[in-house]
């Protein structure tokens, strides 16, 4: 969850008898659009109330505005930022829409998706929209009426405070069950996030083996903490996914850290449908897709990173494991990665790096640590979880 604009897309893709855009889908959903006639990239944000623009985009693009403001603004980190607000002067386009945000908050959203992200799409002008998705096809649509619904399951959703909440059923082990209602955030990459406090709440945390990580920019708000588990299953409708990789947060504050809702679910949950999200008629249609019997995996790799190499000439490692053959190797958060396995990273495009490190088992890293260079091996962990 990352922390509005409504569009219709256009090109000579339908499902349901309705017109998709193309869409590029790398753990968050980005679509290609225009600020005041600048091209930006925005990732879809169910999480995210508002329209958000990144702070490096706005300075590079020289866009200019006069209405601004400061707010205090919270999201999946442990902290709450002050940034700035512009009310009312940054335009969208998309297709032959336009759109003008009421409000648009200015954040530092390179530092946690990457380069690739100018900006967030957030959801406040949306209630009266269809959202279609297709994460096969990297398909999206956002449609005044309903598509075709044969051979979707149809599971009611309340929507409320530019938030979407949906019951969700999760068996952690037999007897162990936490149920409620959980948040649709297509900005998370993750599968489920329970809160601290429902973690606490249902004796979550004292479950084995499990591994923490630590995140140097988890979200807005900065720092977070957490721990990956595997749960028996988790239900949503009618349709139940088994042996499910899943965490919970240790934050304190924050989006993860209260009880309005039992965890958010994100796409790596979800992209094993097709689905239509009907605001207006607080229903979820969901169909299974080709994804649908992909095993949940074990995290191995030790690490993940955000992709700065266009703005900072590196790759900075953004999550790292407790315990990790990374983290026991030297790497640390914050480190920049500037090879891989002698490798520019400058050279590794975006799309290339949705399956980089499939086939590897270990990795050398070329790292800059302030003044110091350093090179770190270390081959990827067996599965723990």
């Amino acid at each position: 969850m990352l922390t509005s604009i409504a569009v219709i897309l256009c090109c000579g893709h339908l499902m349901g008898q309705q017109q998709m855009a193309k869409v590029s889908y790398f753990g968050h959903l980005y679509l290609e659009t225009t600020v005041n006639g600048h091209p930006a990239r925005l990732a879809f944000d169910t999480g995210a109330p508002y329209t958000c623009i990144d702070s490096t985009y706005l300075a590079d693009s020289k866009l200019q505005y006069k209405n601004i403001g400061r707010a205090k603004m919270g999201g999946t980190g442990n902290e709450v930022e002050t940034v700035p607000i512009i009310f009312n002067e940054l335009t969208y386009i998309v297709a032959d829409k336009e759109y003008t945000s009421q409000v648009s908050p200015v954040i530092q959203l390179k530092s946690i998706l990457g380069d690739q992200a100018d900006g967030l799409l957030g959801i406040d002008n949306m209630g009266g929209k269809i959202i279609a998705i297709n994460y096969v096809d990297e398909l999206m649509g956002f449609w005044d009426r309903l598509g075709d619904t044969s051979g979707y399951t149809s599971i009611p959703i309340r929507y409320a405070n530019n938030r979407i909440y949906v019951p969700l059923r999760i068996v952690i082990r037999d007897g162990n069950t936490v149920e409620g209602e959980a948040l649709i955030d297509l900005g998370s990459g993750g599968t489920i996030t329970l809160t601290s406090a429902v973690a606490h709440q249902h004796g979550v945390k004292e479950v084995t083996p499990q591994m923490h990580y630590s995140y140097y920019n988890g979200g807005i708000g900065g720092a977070s903490t957490g721990r990956d588990i595997r749960a028996k299953s988790a239900s949503v409708g009618g349709f139940t996914l088994n042996d499910i990789t899943m965490d919970f947060s240790d934050n304190t504050s924050g989006a993860l850290a209260n009880m309005e809702y039992i965890a958010i679910v994100g796409n790596d949950f979800w992209e094993r449908f097709d689905m239509f999200i009907d605001l207006n008629g607080s229903r979820l249609y969901l169909r299974p897709n080709a994804k649908f019997g992909e095993v949940f995996k074990s995290p191995v790799r030790g690490f993940s990173y955000t992709d700065r190499s266009q703005t900072l000439g590196c790759w900075v490692v953004n999550c790292l494991y407790k315990d990790s053959n990374a983290e026991n190797a030297g790497l640390r958060n914050g480190d920049r990665i500037i090879e891989v396995n002698g490798r520019n990273v400058g050279d590794i495009s975006f799309e290339e790096q949705r399956h980089f490190f499939d086939q590897m088992d270990r990795v050398t890293l070329t790292v800059q640590r302030g003044a110091e260079t350093v090179e770190i091996s270390f081959p990827f962990d067996e599965p723990k979880i």
